[in-house]
């Protein structure tokens, strides 16, 4: 058996991870990625909007367009979105938004330390089998190391910028807490849940049948070693290529509604210990151990405080954040140029 389920994979077939799994990351962050080599200057890439005199390219919005697609379900984004066109002019004052909050950290004399900015370049490129297949992955992409973490040093000012001037002044009071619980015992009553660790690998393209079968014989290699007693956190480390593995697998409380449900109902049926079969889902196979299990049941007041606390915190955080961008904008000077492309 290989010893990885890399090792599996024939000559010729690479799984390189495609550019929505750097989007996906740079979204969650909020960061901007702008393509190298675009200039409004040669007409190759127009300006859409200006903030305080400063550009928003097409580039820009294309790229968030596309975070946008990749983040969204199949047939979701007209229900959750509108039209194309909204989701445009969304994109634009989204980056609106962030042009000015940049700008307020810039005049607010923020400092982001470079070892925050490489902590912050190593999680996106661990991401990826490789240093060599990030770095083809930016290449494919028209991006640089550079303009990366020129745009990850921006939005951790921005993130300084929001938690000195929007988190630091929201409280949450024990009397919010207490009546929101009141209100809310049935939506916060605990589902059943599995605690899981997983060890995942991709697959190849459905219509590669004999790599399919190998990256298969070497999955069930590995099952064969966490069903004969071998620890499975170090199986993790050893072979799982998902996004999990950065966490040692840990895929946290699945409950019936989670969005994984082909894992979430093989875990819920397997008890505390036990050890799934291989599954396979549309991002490769998966093998699951469920570490814990916990009944659906009421949750007191107590347990239910740090939720409770987060989501009110939240939801002062984003009225915080609408008011303050407001303010901004009242002494600012946008242009909107090209609303359509």
């Amino acid at each position: 058996m290989a010893r990885n389920p890399a090792a599996a994979r024939p000559a010729g077939v690479r799984y390189r991870k495609s550019w929505r799994q750097i989007l996906l990351f740079v979204a969650g962050l909020g960061i901007v990625m702008v393509r190298t080599g675009s200039t409004s200057a040669t007409g190759t890439d127009p300006v859409v909007a200006r903030v305080n005199g400063n550009p928003i390219l097409e580039s820009q919005v294309q790229e968030q367009l596309r975070a946008f697609q990749a983040r969204t379900p199949p047939g979701a984004a007209d229900a959750e979105a509108g039209t194309d066109r909204d989701v445009r002019s969304k994109v634009i004052q989204d980056l609106v938004d962030s042009e000015l909050l940049y700008q307020a950290s810039v005049k607010g004399q923020i400092q982001v330390s470079q070892k925050s900015v490489e902590e912050e370049l190593q999680a996106l490129s661990g991401r990826f089998a490789s240093e060599a297949e990030f770095s083809e992955s930016l290449q494919q992409e028209g991006m640089t190391l550079d303009a990366v973490r020129n745009h990850i040093r921006r939005n951790l000012a921005v993130q300084q910028l929001i938690r000195e001037k929007v988190s630091s002044k929201v409280t949450i009071s024990d009397v919010e807490i207490s009546a929101y619980y009141e209100k809310n015992r049935e939506k916060l009553r605990r589902p059943e849940g599995a605690h899981a660790l997983e060890i995942m690998t991709p697959l190849p393209p459905v219509s590669d049948v004999d790599a399919h079968r190998r990256a298969r014989q070497a999955m069930e290699g590995v099952l064969k070693e966490a069903r004969g007693g071998k620890d499975f956190a170090s199986l993790v480390r050893e072979f799982s290529q998902g996004a999990s593995a950065a966490k040692g697998g840990d895929l946290g409380w699945l409950t019936r509604s989670s969005p994984r449900p082909v894992l979430a109902q093989a875990a819920l049926r397997l008890q505390a210990g036990e050890i799934s079969d291989i599954l396979e889902t549309s991002t490769g196979l998966h093998i699951l151990k469920v570490l814990e299990k916990r009944p659906a049941g009421d949750v007191s007041l107590q347990e239910a405080r740090g939720e409770i606390d987060s989501l009110l915190r939240r939801e002062k955080e984003q009225g915080a954040l609408k008011d303050y961008l407001q303010s901004l904008k009242t002494g600012a000077t946008i242009e909107i140029l090209n609303p359509t492309p």
